[in-house]
């Protein structure tokens, strides 16, 4: 309910140097104009999906505060104008753009590479208009580029990839999902020419396949390294990742439908330092697979969704082992029964998030899960077959108090007691239904 009339107050402020306004939709043009001459030390704005704001807006604001260092203006405006990316030519300090969802043209982008030497973080994820000559054009000319944001930018190619590889060597995160045009070559330079980089977001690129992964092997400071849906890598490439990149923190490898349990032991025995990982729907994954990632002593969240061969012995290595293991999603493990439930109930006590739906766990051994796990905040029981109302009560109460969120299927609404209901929502917990 935030409108224009707050910023008339706001911009008495002498001392404020972020102001994150996202999602106001009732604030206009006219609010920034209050802003123009006030805050006078403002280093940073975003007024992200705020619908009533237009390029003329942004001008009278950037006008008046030549010091900015930070520009968020995501999901707001229709398009980025010329006379607005002229403006910015005058933020001499300006370093970081973030203008998601908006529509760009090659000029604006050639202009903004031009006139912003000094940007060293882009956010163009979803935006209309961006094609290899317009991405070509902004990274010859903003060659601090450390992290750049290309998510669903579908158009670019290899030719774009090339062009950021030579031309911003210090980079170091890059996001390229849904980027299904870029291939293993692109890949080639990456990993030759950006030996800083730390993060890459390849998620939903078809054409990533193991030769990519050995180039990209090159990079050995990655940290983060997203490959879900990219169904053209096995066991072969991820080994490559392993044996180079020993400093990797988070791997995503969902729907990665040809990883195993030789990937798995390749990544138990190079990437120590694991701390979450992403093998939901990885069928080729066994309780082998599973023994090899006990031996990751960092692992702390560990999504395995849908893996139809691994029982409850996979599931009692893992617990017994990975002490610092936080955030679990289980959902559709159906070959885990009461005995690998019982094991995270008594060996998995940093627990914090579990996802149980659709699994099968008794009424009784549920009741122990939600008593145990003393440090549980959010669990998702939703189509616990073999679980009664009965059960689903007793497990409620033996968490009740602890628990902030609570997920459980709708036909459950009004068969639990409203006494229970009405208890956790009074103590702070969310009930939310599927």
């Amino acid at each position: 309910m935030i409108t224009s009339e707050s910023l008339r107050s706001i911009a008495s402020l002498l001392n404020l140097e972020v102001l994150v306004m996202v999602g106001c939709s009732l604030v206009d043009d006219a609010g920034l104009q209050y802003l123009e001459n006030g805050c006078p030390l403002l280093k940073a704005i975003d007024v992200s999906r705020c619908n009533c704001i237009s390029s003329s807006g942004l001008i009278s604001l950037v006008s008046g505060h030549e010091d900015l260092v930070q520009i968020g203006a995501g999901y707001c405006l229709s398009e980025l104008s010329a006379p607005l990316v002229h403006c910015l030519k005058n933020l001499k300090q300006l370093s970081v753009i973030r203008i998601d969802g908006v529509r760009v043209s090659d000029f604006i982008l050639q202009t903004i590479g031009k006139n912003c030497k000094s940007i060293v973080e882009f956010g163009l994820s979803k935006c209309v208009g961006v094609t290899n000559m317009g991405i070509m054009h902004l990274v010859s000319g903003c060659d601090s580029l450390k992290i750049l944001d290309l998510t669903c930018c579908r158009s670019i190619t290899d030719a774009a990839i090339y062009t950021i590889a030579d031309s911003c060597p210090d980079l170091v995160c890059l996001r390229l999902e849904s980027c299904d045009m870029v291939t293993e070559n692109c890949i080639y330079h990456l990993g030759s020419s950006c030996l800083l980089l730390e993060e890459l977001d390849l998620t939903d690129c078809s054409g990533i396949n193991d030769t990519a992964l050995k180039y990209l092997s090159g990079c050995s400071e990655l940290l983060r390294l997203k490959l879900g849906l990219c169904t053209n890598i096995s066991d072969i490439g991820l080994s490559h990742i392993a044996n180079n990149c020993p400093k990797i923190a988070e791997l995503d490898l969902y729907r990665c439908v040809y990883i195993g349990d030789d990937g798995l032991a390749a990544l138990a025995s190079g990437c120590r330092k694991l701390m979450k990982l992403n093998v939901s729907y990885c069928n080729r994954i066994t309780d082998k697979g599973m023994e090899y990632l006990s031996h990751l002593g960092e692992l702390s969240e560990l999504e395995m969704r849908g893996l139809s061969n691994v029982t409850s012995i996979g599931i009692k290595a893992v617990a017994l082992s990975c002490k610092r293991l936080a955030d679990l999603d289980l959902k559709h493990c159906d070959k885990i029964d009461d005995s690998g439930f019982w094991a995270l109930a008594f060996y998995s006590q940093n627990l914090r998030q579990i996802n149980l739906s659709n699994c099968n766990v008794s009424d009784v051994v549920l009741c122990l899960l939600m008593g145990n796990l003393k440090r549980l905040q959010d669990a998702k029981l939703v189509h616990l077959f073999k679980v009664t109302v009965k059960g689903v009560e007793l497990a409620l109460r033996a968490c009740c108090g602890r628990i902030k969120k609570v997920k459980l299927h709708s036909s459950l609404r009004f068969l639990i007691s409203p006494e229970i209901l009405e208890t956790l929502q009074a103590r702070g917990c969310k009930v939310r239904w599927d």
